[in-house]
């Protein structure tokens, strides 16, 4: 594994970091069991929080697509956090902006959080 996942809960919402490269399978494997525990504990918000993500191939990046369909279908929302220029732009080409929504600081995840 190329990548370490950490998590907390505050109120209704899961924090889930991710550290290192998202790209292979068992990593990816990893991110969404954590997330499917999030929603199993009924949490209505889920922020990943990309800060020290260094790389992200198409797999990770399906793997967003997917995350982001389930949480959407089940009333939630999914927040991509302070997201590093590297990995920012990979997401900006591939025009994640236009159905995501994400959060490049605290006050503005803040503001979306209190929606």
């Amino acid at each position: 594994m190329l990548m370490e996942i950490s998590s907390y809960t505050k109120n209704n919402t899961a924090y889930i970091t991710l550290i290192g490269q998202l790209w292979q399978k068992e990593d990816i494997n990893a991110l969404e069991e954590e997330v499917t525990r999030s929603l199993e504990q009924e949490k209505m918000q889920i922020v990943i929080d990309l800060q020290r993500l260094s790389f992200i191939n198409s797999l990770g990046l399906g793997a967003l697509v997917r995350m982001h369909s389930t949480i959407h279908d089940t009333g939630n929302r999914l927040v991509l956090f302070c997201i590093p220029s590297n990995v920012l732009e990979v997401l900006e080409i591939s025009g994640f902006e236009a159905f995501m929504t994400i959060a490049r600081s605290e006050q503005e995840l803040d503001s979306i959080l209190a929606l």
